[in-house]
């Protein structure tokens, strides 16, 4: 299972990442061009939230119990804080990820309740761009890019 679970949790780090990059594009067209907020951004928004939210169920299954390693790594947490690789894995990547989570569910949240549409690309742009950013620097580029 843990295989599966892993290639699962890599390939949806992927469809994240597209999802965050088109729904970026779209507000800093917004920004710069005066544009009126559509469908199409909440939507790209409620999109790369959902992929937030679902990598999260599918990490924290790889944290709690699915993978051998995180296993090993919290029956022995003291010693796996030396290392810093396990120390990535044990604490950084998962509360920087965590705070990635939170920022995509306030920007999805925040967005909505800006009167002019100039206020949601503004808030979009903060709170997505904050997560995006989160995602870049805490995911394990050293590992396999495709797990499949």
């Amino acid at each position: 299972m843990y295989p599966f679970v892993l290639g699962l949790h890599n390939t949806l780090r992927w469809g994240g990442l597209l999802a965050a990059v088109y729904l970026l594009a779209l507000v800093i067209a917004g920004l710069t061009g005066r544009r009126t907020w559509t469908r199409r951004e909440s939507v790209a928004a409620s999109v790369y939230t959902g992929f937030m939210y679902l990598q999260l169920l599918v990490g924290l299954s790889l944290y709690i119990g699915v993978s051998p390693y995180m296993q090993a790594i919290l029956d022995d947490f003291g010693t796996a804080l030396k290392s810093d690789q396990t120390r990535f894995f044990a604490v950084e990547h998962v509360t920087g990820m965590l705070l990635a989570v939170l920022f995509a569910h306030l920007g999805n949240l925040l967005h909505r309740r800006q009167a002019t549409d100039a206020g949601k690309f503004r808030a979009a742009g903060l709170w997505f761009g904050l997560s995006l950013l989160c995602v870049l620097a805490l995911i394990p580029w050293w590992r396999p890019l495709l797990r499949l």
